[in-house]
């Protein structure tokens, strides 16, 4: 093992309301004229730049490079998934139908015409707070520097199906902004299989503090996937608009699950599917596979058995879990260069 850690700098303007940014998602700008990346592993003294993602590809859900080029400037950028971390949707679109002959074309335009870009509450209100937190870390040139790192063994292990790079992104002097948020009560916390148990229980602290905050997540936080506004959707950042946290709060399902509740109502009203189907039935059709928290910290992760997230939702859309109860497992996903061939060395 080793760690990957990653200089760059953060731009204010792409959270919302100014940007469309979210709580836990956030692009890093590359310093320019610098090596950013650096690796080193467990057994070595010092960090040595790499360059294995120079022209690296990603491929999962879909195809795309790693480290994303600005045509207009230059600019170059990666996007950061904040690992540990589930806030609230900002804008969450379900995913096109597939072609199939199951689908007619007036259901298919019917979904497209109702598939709309949603939100969840306090989506706004966790935003807004992380950009405000941040705004002490700005240096003279309306930057953040920052430095993104992530515990792995192998270049692919870094980037998730989408093509993010999955780490901590910390400020300051070692402030670590995935905890913030989670501590802070403006995300739930988010395990992967990809995580160690001691990358783990640093969230569990952390969430101890957040589920208690009060006009947060933690307090609001729903098992009830029956519950779903209609008309809570996403608002396009405009100039001049204010904001106090707290405007948009109401009951919030764990973001993940939210997901999959956004295509099951669409389906459903777009008539794809039945509308007596049930949350349960689905997320049978595509099960996501995870395990239990408690299974992983007793008998670890090989041993432990394998659900899928179906298994703790009720025929009455009632969801058996918390958040901090779950270990989800993630997405295949590899990186490759240019040539096609996988990257597995630094």
């Amino acid at each position: 093992m080793g760690t990957l850690r990653i200089k760059g700098i953060i731009d204010i303007k792409q959270f919302w309301p100014i940007g469309s940014s979210d709580a836990d998602t956030t692009k890093l700008k590359l310093i320019v004229g610098k090596s950013s990346f650096e690796y080193k592993g467990d057994h070595e003294r010092k960090f040595s730049v790499t360059h294995v993602f120079d022209d690296a590809i990603s491929k999962g859900q879909g195809s795309k490079p790693v480290i994303n080029t600005s045509k207009r400037d230059g600019t170059q950028t990666i996007t950061v998934r904040l690992q540990g971390v589930d806030a609230p949707e900002l804008h969450y679109r379900a995913a096109p139908l597939k072609r199939t002959s199951d689908v007619s074309d007036a259901e298919r335009a019917k979904f497209n015409s109702i598939n709309e870009e949603r939100r969840q509450c306090f989506a706004e209100s966790a935003t807004f707070s992380l950009a405000k937190h941040l705004e002490k870390y700005i240096d003279d040139e309306g930057m953040i520097p920052a430095v993104f790192q992530s515990v792995v063994e192998f270049p692919y292990e870094v980037v998730d199906t989408y093509g993010r790079f999955i780490g901590n992104v910390f400020v300051g002097k070692k402030h670590d902004i995935n905890i913030w948020v989670v501590e802070n009560g403006w995300g739930m916390p988010a395990y992967y299989t990809s995580m160690s148990v001691d990358e783990i229980k640093v969230f569990q602290e952390a969430w101890k503090k957040g589920k208690k905050k009060i006009n947060r997540v933690g307090k609001s936080a729903s098992k009830n996937a029956a519950l779903f506004d209609w008309d809570l959707l996403y608002r396009k950042p405009v100039d001049g608009l204010e904001f106090s946290p707290g405007e948009d709060k109401g009951k919030v399902l764990m973001p993940k699950i939210f997901r999959r509740q956004v295509a099951w109502m669409v389906t459903k009203k777009a008539g794809v599917i039945s509308s007596g189907t049930t949350f349960n039935g689905y997320l049978k059709k595509s099960p996501d596979q995870l395990i239990l928290l408690s299974d992983m910290l007793s008998q670890g992760l090989s041993a432990s058995k394998v659900y899928a997230l179906d298994d703790f939702v009720s025929d009455k859309n009632k969801i058996a879990k918390n958040p901090e109860d779950l270990v989800f497992q993630e997405k295949p996903g590899t990186l490759v260069n240019p040539r096609g061939t996988k990257i597995i060395d630094w």
